[in-house]
């Protein structure tokens, strides 16, 4: 279930966060697993709630709605798209592991 406009621009903080610090980023690209990640995703935005690994041929998939998409510094590769009738997810291509984060319904 998506939640409102005003709560989703927690994703896009949580992106100009990643990518304004390059010690973030290391972090990012050291993490494994999903608690590693879930702690990580936490101590940037409280708000950001439901994370998963993913694969990468599912972080890869064309987007039926891009909202916004971009590279790091460090390069990892980003994109904020829209899931059909639901939330906006952030995926994130990182060293170790692939990942999407998002805000879960309350």
């Amino acid at each position: 279930m998506p939640v409102s406009a005003e709560a989703e621009q927690a994703l896009h903080r949580f992106v100009d966060a990643i990518a304004s610090q390059s010690a973030l980023q290391d972090q990012f690209n050291q993490v494994e697993e999903i608690d590693s990640l879930r702690h990580l995703v936490q101590s940037v935005d409280s708000t950001l709630t439901g994370a998963a690994v993913i694969p990468l041929d599912q972080a890869t998939l064309p987007p039926k709605i891009l909202v916004n998409s971009g590279v790091t510094n460090q390069e990892i590769p980003w994109r904020l798209l829209r899931c059909p009738g639901g939330p906006l997810v952030l995926q994130m291509i990182c060293k170790k592991a692939n990942f999407a984060v998002w805000i879960e319904s309350c």
